[in-house]
Formats: structure tokens, C-alpha cells, sequence
């Protein structure tokens, strides 16, 4: 299956066969730049090396969060400048979310602006983090607080890659899967009994809906953001994985609208069935204990912080100041 979303070429494959095909399309040098993890490397450089018809350099970060960082940004920098990179090349983020991000971050400083292709490894990577252009790093205990909007030309997009993903990561990317699952109910009966293509092929479409209407992230593009506000600040505070920490965090939002009197208890219902079904543990957080750190998410703009609600009528955001909401739950 192949797609458009904005400027990037999106391919949903089984596997790699036509990848020599799809990077053609772009007419690159000999030379190709592969930007990946030391997990990922010893696993499938072999692979890339057969079957690919380019002479490849690997830059080889370590695995984990803790390569988003500005340190890896300018090591890889000084690599792709070492191994004299032109401003008309292209760079390749071959990895999960960690890769996507810091790929398209460099591409989007080097020379002011170079191509980059992404061929996302993880559930979380094919169903987010590698489409609509948010790049960035991790700086002063904040995600992603350094960062750009910047596409990649290509993603590929290879099923095979999720059959030697750890258990652990399969189940982070489900973290975003639930979140496209609440803000169209329709993915919600094919997580039950519909093939993962088919779940990846929704949740692109889901997302490419957003970010073709509202790209830069200033509204409608924020509702993605469901679950992610809290998510991110226990995300640091506990080292959870990305996608685990989500579900945390919708769990949160669904508690305080409970408390302020915006829906029943049917949404952590479905939170928690879906949990059951893929046999997936989130840590319950009280939200009352990151109240105050939430006002320090990059969203919060002039001193009022929008966060994404949910009700029968889909998702919206709900804006207040820290008095505000404090309050709101206060009265309650």
C-alpha cells in the first residue's frame, strides 16, 4: 500500500523487496547514510548490506532515550561531515521513535535543510513518530523540547521488522495505537479482531487526517496529544517506555474528567479492556501529584495549558490556567 501524507511518500509493506525500488524515486548518491541503534545494527546490517544497491555508513547510537540527546546530535553531525555529506544528500533514521526523531532533527539543522528517510522498526515508530514531520531531543528533563517541523521524503514502512521487536516495545507502540482508538471509536473493533496491517494502515490514516489539516501543531493537530501530557512527565520521573506511558496518562485524563464531571466511567472501562486484551500493564498514576508539573509542558502557552478531553462527541482541548483548573477540580 502506498500513500501521501503531505510531503511524505508513506510505503506499507510485508517486507523490504521494494525498498531498492522506493529510495530510486529520490535519486541519491552511491553513498548512504544509515542513522540507526547498536541493537538494530547487529541485527540487520547484514540484511541492509545485501539488499541494498548503495555503498552504506552506519552511525551507530546507543539504544534507549538516552540517545535523544543534543550530545548525539552533534556527534552524528560530525560523522555525516567526516564522511563529507553535500546539502543535496540524504540521511536514512533505520530504528524506532529515538531514531525518527533525532534523524529528522539533524536533517532539519544541517545545512539548514537536507532529505531524510525513515524507516521506522517499532509499532510506536510506523504509527507515529515516524509521520508528520515533529522531529526533536530530550533537553533539561524535558521531551522533545528541542526539535523542528520537518518531513521526511520517504517512509518505508516493513511488517517483518516487528517480528524480532522485544515483547516489551510491541506493547509501548500499542500505547499510540489506543490513543488513535479513542479519537475514532471505529479502530476500536478491528484491535479486536483485525490483522496489524490493517491497525497500521488506520492509524496513519487517522493521524494523516490531523496534520494535513493543521501541520504546525497550533489546534486541531494537539488532539494527538491525548494521554501525552501527563504521559510525558511520568514518562522521565519513572523511565517508563513512550508508549506505556500514554496509556498512564490517558488513564489520568479519563480520572480527572470522571472528577470534574465530563464523562462516566465507561472510557477507563475501554482503556482497561483493550489493556486486557494485549495483556498490557500501565502503572496508575493520582493525577493530583503532577498538576503543578504539567504547566511546564511545551504546550503551555502565555500561562494557560491546553489539555486534550474526551466526551461523546470525540476529542477537544480544554484550556485553563494553573488557578483555573486548580479550582474547577477544587469545587469539585
Amino acid at each position: 500500500m502506498d500513500l501521501m501524507v503531505r510531503g511524505s511518500k508513506v510505503y506499507i509493506e510485508n517486507d523490504i523487496s521494494r525498498l531498492n525500488e522506493a529510495l530510486a524515486t529520490l535519486k541519491l548518491r552511491k553513498k548512504l547514510f544509515i542513522i540507526t541503534d547498536e541493537n538494530l545494527y547487529c541485527l540487520y546490517k547484514d540484511m541492509l548490506s545485501n539488499a541494498l544497491n548503495y555503498d552504506l555508513e552506519f552511525i551507530v547510537l546507543p539504544a534507549g532515550e538516552k540517545s535523544k540527546s543534543i550530545d548525539s546530535v552533534l556527534m552524528i553531525t560530525k560523522r555525516l561531515l567526516e564522511g563529507n555529506i553535500k546539502r543535496n544528500d540524504t540521511i536514512v533514521g533505520f530504528g524506532g521513535g529515538v531514531i525518527s526523531d533525532i534523524t529528522g532533527f539533524v536533517a532539519s539543522i544541517l545545512y539548514r535543510g537536507i532529505n531524510h528517510v525513515i524507516i521506522p522498526t517499532s509499532l510506536l515508530a510506523m504509527v507515529d513518530a515516524s509521520l508528520g514531520g515533529k522531529t526533536g531531543v530530550d533537553f533539561y528533563n524535558r521531551k522533545n523540547i528541542i526539535g523542528a517541523f520537518y518531513e521526511p521524503k520517504l517512509i518505508f514502512i516493513a511488517t517483518e521488522f516487528l517480528n524480532t521487536l522485544p515483547e516489551a516495545e510491541l506493547k509501548s507502540g500499542f500505547g499510540e495505537v489506543f490513543k488513535y482508538a479513542f479519537i475514532k471509536p471505529s479502530l476500536q473493533a478491528k484491535l479486536f479482531n483485525g490483522s496489524l496491517a490493517e491497525i497500521i494502515s488506520d492509524c496513519i490514516s487517522i493521524k494523516k487526517e490531523f496534520i494535513e489539516e493543521d501541520f504546525y501543531d497550533q489546534g486541531l493537530r494537539m488532539q494527538l496529544n491525548l494521554g501525552h501530557t501527563f504521559g510525558h512527565i511520568v514518562e522521565i520521573k519513572y523511565g517508563l517506555s513512550h508508549g506505556i506511558a500514554v496509556i498512564s496518562g490517558m488513564k489520568m485524563i479519563f480520572k480527572l474528567e470522571e472528577n470534574l464531571g465530563l464523562i462516566d466511567d465507561s472510557y477507563l472501562k475501554k482503556l482497561n479492556s483493550l489493556l486486557e486484551k494485549y495483556k498490557i500493564i500501565a502503572p496508575d498514576y493520582d493525577y493530583h501529584a503532577y498538576l503543578d508539573d504539567i504547566f511546564n509542558d511545551k504546550k503551555n502557552l502565555k500561562g494557560v495549558l491546553s489539555l486534550v478531553f474526551i466526551d461523546a462527541k470525540g476529542t477537544y482541548l480544554f484550556s485553563n490556567t494553573k488557578e483555573e483548573l486548580y479550582a474547577k477540580i477544587s469545587s469539585r
